[in-house]
C-alpha cells in the first residue's frame, strides 16, 4: 500500500513540476540545447512521418500539377526566408537555411523540424490555396522554427524525464526498504515502467500547456513575415478554408489563427527593433 501511495505521489510530483521544467526550457538557447533539439525532432519527424496515410501514386496530369504545386511552395519559402532573415536579423545565426519538402501524405498539414525543415503535406494541395494563403500556412509553419518551439518542447520532454529518473529510482528504495526487499526484481521492473510513463504524462502536460501561446506566437510571427513582403491579409483570410466539421486537429488549429489573424490585421504593425526573438 505504501509503495502504491509514494507511486502516486511521485506522478502528482511530476505533474506539478511540468509547467515549471517548461519554464526552464524556455530560457534555454545554447547551441548545444539546439543541437540535441535538432536531432531529437527530426527523429520526432521520421516517427510521425511513417504514421500518416500515403497519398495515391500520380498519373498524367496530375502529376504536372504536382509538380507544379512543388514549385510554388519552394518559390513562395524562399521569398519567405529572405523575409524571416531581415526581421529577425538573429535568425541566421542559428538556423542558417531553410528546407521545404513536399511529402505525399493524404491529409493536408505542414509540420517542422528544429533545424529549419518545413513539411508539406500533399493534402494541403488538395485545398486549392492562393499565393496569399499558402505563403501564410508556410510563415505560420516557419513561425514555431523562428519562436524555437521544438527546442522548448525537446527539453521539456528531456528534462521531465531525467527528472523522473531519479524520483522513482529513490522511491524504490524507500519502497525496498520498507518491505524487507521483496520481489527486488519485480520491483525495479514496475520502477522503470513507472519512470516511463510519469516522464511520457507530465511531457505531455507541459506540452499542450505551451501549445496556445506558441500557437499565438507562430501566427504573430507569420504575420510579421506576410507584413514584410505586402501581401494582402484579406486575401488569406478569404482563401482558408473556414468547415466547422474539420476532421484533423492540424486544420482546426489553422481556423483559429484564421480567426487571430483577423482580429489582429487592424492593429498589427512592423515593428522591426520588437521583432527578433
Amino acid at each position: 500500500m505504501l509503495e502504491v501511495l509514494l507511486k502516486f505521489l511521485a506522478i502528482l510530483i511530476m505533474l506539478t513540476l511540468s509547467p515549471f521544467a517548461l519554464g526552464i526550457a524556455y530560457a534555454e538557447g545554447d547551441s548545444l540545447t539546439r543541437n540535441i533539439s535538432a536531432f531529437y525532432s527530426d527523429i520526432d519527424m521520421q516517427m510521425s512521418l511513417a504514421t500518416e496515410q500515403n497519398a495515391m501514386a500520380c498519373v498524367d496530369q496530375e502529376c504536372l500539377e504536382r509538380e507544379a504545386f512543388d514549385e510554388r511552395v519552394h518559390t513562395l519559402g524562399a521569398k519567405l526566408v529572405t523575409a524571416a532573415y531581415a526581421v529577425y536579423p538573429e535568425l541566421q545565426k542559428r538556423t542558417p537555411s531553410f528546407q521545404f519538402d513536399i511529402v505525399d501524405k493524404v491529409n493536408a498539414a505542414t509540420a517542422s523540424t528544429a533545424n529549419g525543415r518545413v513539411i508539406v503535406f500533399r493534402g494541403l494541395q488538395q485545398l486549392a490555396l492562393g499565393d496569399e494563403a499558402l505563403s501564410y500556412v508556410l510563415a505560420r509553419e516557419m513561425g514555431h522554427v523562428i519562436g524555437q518551439h521544438h527546442t522548448q518542447n525537446i527539453t521539456t520532454k528531456l528534462m521531465i524525464s531525467a527528472i523522473a529518473s531519479i524520483i522513482f529510482p529513490a522511491l524504490a528504495i524507500v519502497s525496498a526498504s520498507s518491505t524487507a526487499a521483496q520481489a527486488s526484481t519485480a520491483t525495479s521492473l514496475i520502477t522503470s515502467a513507472a519512470s516511463s510513463v510519469t516522464s511520457f504524462v507530465g511531457s505531455e502536460v507541459a506540452i499542450k500547456k505551451a501549445k496556445p501561446n506558441q500557437l499565438a506566437q507562430s501566427d504573430n510571427i507569420a504575420l510579421n513575415l506576410m507584413l514584410y513582403q505586402a501581401y494582402d491579409i484579406q486575401m488569406v483570410l478569404e482563401d482558408i478554408p473556414v468547415d466547422d466539421a474539420s476532421d484533423t486537429a492540424w486544420l482546426n488549429d489553422l481556423q483559429l489563427s484564421a480567426v487571430n489573424l483577423e482580429s489582429a490585421m487592424h492593429e498589427q504593425t512592423m515593428d522591426l527593433a520588437a521583432a527578433p526573438i
